[in-house]
């Protein structure tokens, strides 16, 4: 939304300068055309003296036209440059993921996937998750994999209340690059709106999985423990603690280790992101939920309000500074243009 809202500032801003360069080159050769006329009515030496001051006068005009083209041809380069690099980033991150697993398909990827789309994807690929497809060795440690990141996260939320810049340092080791960007803006957008979301995982079984290679499976996990989710700012009456829920779980491991990762999750059950309820959509587990205001220590609620204040005073200098931008730019033209 952001990012649409900045397009559309800097779509105006184009409109408003090439109307000024289309009025400008309007108003110049009408100026241009009525002053060659009325030369050529005069005697040899003013019309000699008038052509050469229209002469002299289209070629300045001329030269801030072209600076002015340049300046807004910078301008929209920038912004195009930042986009790109944007793009390359992301391309990136979901290029290497896929060249370190083997087997891993970039649909496996994308961030916040419903339960539908997964499942349409699963039958693209002909994959059928089963319910021996591992061992239970196996299935214990994709478990533990699960449970430890599920609790980091959790972690990594209040550790960005406290404003630390380690916050997503365990992250890094259990997450591919993909799913860690992905919590990464969950985690910003929770904790600048004063969201923890605690889970603690005290058991857990496979219900079903593929090995899609030796380095990559697809689960059904189902684990009991407590997950609460709740805001500290505000009653939040969708705040909601559970005891039990299922994921679709994407497991990976590079080639040659032996830490799995995971590289995605799909949400089974209810859940927040980014302000939104997704208890719409199809749930994988019956146990269900319970919504209610819980309550959070004092100590909590004071670092969750610092941190929306440095929050929000890191956004508006950012906006501050890109308006400023923006103005000076437009009357940089305009001083050009005249």
């Amino acid at each position: 939304m952001k990012r649409a809202n900045l397009f559309k500032r800097w779509k105006i801003a184009l409109v408003i300068v090439i109307t000024k360069l289309l009025t400008f080159h309007a108003a110049f050769a009408s100026m241009g055309s009525t002053g060659g006329g009325g030369s050529s009515s005069s005697g040899g030496g003013s019309s000699s003296s008038g052509s050469s001051i229209i002469s002299s006068g289209h070629t300045g005009n001329s030269g801030d036209s072209f600076r002015a083209f340049l300046f807004v041809l910078l301008f929209c380069g920038l912004y195009i440059l930042s986009s790109v690099s944007k793009m390359v980033v992301r391309l990136y991150r979901r290029t290497r993921d896929i060249t370190e697993v083997n087997g891993l398909s970039k649909w496996m990827l994308i961030p916040n996937m419903k339960i539908k789309d997964f499942k349409q994807g699963l039958k693209r690929a002909k994959i059928r998750l089963e319910n021996d497809a591992v061992d239970d060795q196996l299935a214990q440690i994709l478990v533990e994999t699960y449970a430890w990141a599920q609790f980091v996260y959790g972690q990594s939320i209040r550790r960005c209340f406290a404003d630390s810049s380690n916050y997503l340092d365990q992250l890094k080791s259990q997450l591919g690059r993909v799913s860690l960007s992905t919590m990464h803006d969950e985690i910003i957008a929770k904790a600048s709106n004063g969201i923890i979301d605690d889970v603690l995982v005290n058991h857990g079984k496979v219900v079903s999985a593929q090995k899609i290679s030796p380095d990559l499976i697809i689960a059904k996990v189902q684990v009991s423990g407590i997950d609460s989710e709740v805001n500290v700012l505000s009653d939040f009456n969708s705040s909601f603690k559970r005891q039990q829920w299922t994921d679709y779980v994407v497991f990976g491991r590079k080639q040659g280790s032996a830490q799995w990762k995971i590289y995605n999750i799909v949400y089974g059950a209810h859940f927040h992101l980014n302000g939104e309820d997704f208890n719409h959509q199809q749930s994988l587990d019956i146990s269900g939920y319970t919504e209610e205001h819980l309550e959070v220590s004092p100590e909590l609620v004071k670092s969750a309000e610092d941190y929306k204040k440095r929050f929000n005073r890191r956004k508006n200098v950012k906006t501050v500074v890109r308006w400023i931008v923006f103005i000076l730019g437009l009357l940089f033209v305009n001083h050009i243009l005249g």
